[in-house]
């Protein structure tokens, strides 16, 4: 049975909505946000390396203050820009869904980003700026001071592990998870790609909960895998974004089990 929708006073089923101009551009949007987003989040993990995370205080630094000073900085922009950029592209998505429990859902996944981001933001700001710091101080400290700045490091580290463990689980995982169900409960884009979401997310969400609880995910890099998940999610994502909005009847086959 074909869901419907009423129009200026005409019930017209699903599959004939169409989409405003607006929303056209808003998805269009949305989809590049998506990709792009999905572009410099792994770049910005691929510079990271999950450094502060399976090194210790002095490998930390003596990695950071190796290279160039704008390289710790530029990697995580690249995490601030891409979280921001997926926060774009949920509320893009978010707009296209229709059904009352995937819209529902989906505005509780663009929620969920925003506050997801706000987390990785700070974790970022603290990591990219303050580790930076950290690092020219000690390169530069006689050896009898070196141990100060390396006592300092070990407690930025401990606050970023929180940090990082928050990042996993409220911006890798919950928004994904709710996501993935919005487009489970959608006509609007496939089912199968819904799931892909959902295991994303949970599997990210699991592995940021046992980091709370010290289970050895930060050293294995385990999340990276659910990391990778998403990001191909929203790459796929964006594209079907942007064929949604070009569609001509503003719908996608694929939603309707095609």
């Amino acid at each position: 049975m074909h869901r419907s929708y009423e129009k200026k006073g005409v019930i017209m089923p699903e599959e004939q909505v169409q989409l405003t101009d607006e929303q056209r551009v808003l998805l269009r949007v949305g989809a590049v946000c998506a990709v792009l987003g999905s572009i410099v989040s792994v770049a910005a993990g691929t510079g990271f390396g999950n450094l502060t995370n399976s090194a210790g205080a002095e490998s930390v630094l003596r990695h950071i203050a190796a290279r160039p000073e704008w390289y710790w900085p530029l990697v995580h922009l690249g995490f601030i820009a891409g979280a921001l950029l997926w926060v774009g592209a949920f509320i893009a998505l978010h707009g296209s869904l229709r059904d009352g429990a995937s819209r529902a859902l989906g505005r509780l996944g663009a929620v969920g980003v925003i506050l997801g981001a706000t987390v990785h933001i700070i974790d970022s700001s603290i990591d990219g700026f303050g580790l930076t710091a950290l690092s020219s101080a000690w390169a530069a400290a006689p050896a009898s001071q070196q141990t100060d700045v390396l006592h300092t490091t070990v407690a930025l580290l401990l606050i970023l592990h929180g940090t990082w463990a928050g990042v996993i689980s409220f911006f890798h995982g919950v928004p994904f998870v709710l996501l993935g169900l919005a487009l489970i409960f959608s006509r609007t884009y496939p089912v199968w790609l819904g799931w892909v979401g959902v295991i994303g997310g949970l599997g990210s969400l699991v592995a940021g909960i046992t980091m709370f609880f010290g289970v050895g995910f930060f050293e294995s890099g385990l999340f990276v895998v659910f990391a990778i998940v998403v990001s191909v999610f929203m790459l796929v994502m964006g594209a079907l974004m942007w064929r949604h909005a070009g569609s001509e009847q503003g719908m996608l086959s694929a939603g309707t089990g095609a």
